[in-house]
């Protein structure tokens, strides 16, 4: 019984050290197409984890963020029980603006 009290413990101790993440879906609502600029992004969202450049000069900015949920950060049974995703926000810049903005959620991986 007492082993069952322990783990109970410990899931509790889990959810409650877990840190915040940058919600990136309520973040993604401040940028608007066309009339958002690079200092702007900047400034809500801090540095891209990855910048692309592209063939017609456009670059685009990447932010993610790992979402794992309290089962996944169980050593050796996380991975069978756990839940990842990753949420994505690609931006797009032509010059100084804004020209498009996606916000996304897949699997680790993918």
């Amino acid at each position: 019984m007492r082993i069952w009290w322990l783990i109970l413990g410990l899931f509790l101790l889990a959810a409650c050290t877990a840190k915040p993440g940058v919600n990136l879906a309520s973040k993604a609502c401040m940028v608007h197409k066309g009339l958002t600029t690079r200092a702007e992004v900047r400034y809500y969202l801090g540095p891209p984890q990855r910048v692309e450049r592209l063939m017609d000069g456009r670059e685009v900015w990447i932010y993610y963020d790992l979402k794992r949920d309290v089962l996944a950060k169980i050593p050796g049974l996380g991975e069978k029980l756990g839940r990842e995703e990753v949420e994505v926000l690609r931006i797009t810049f032509s010059g100084d603006k804004v020209v498009d903005c996606l916000y996304y959620v897949t699997k680790p991986g993918s």
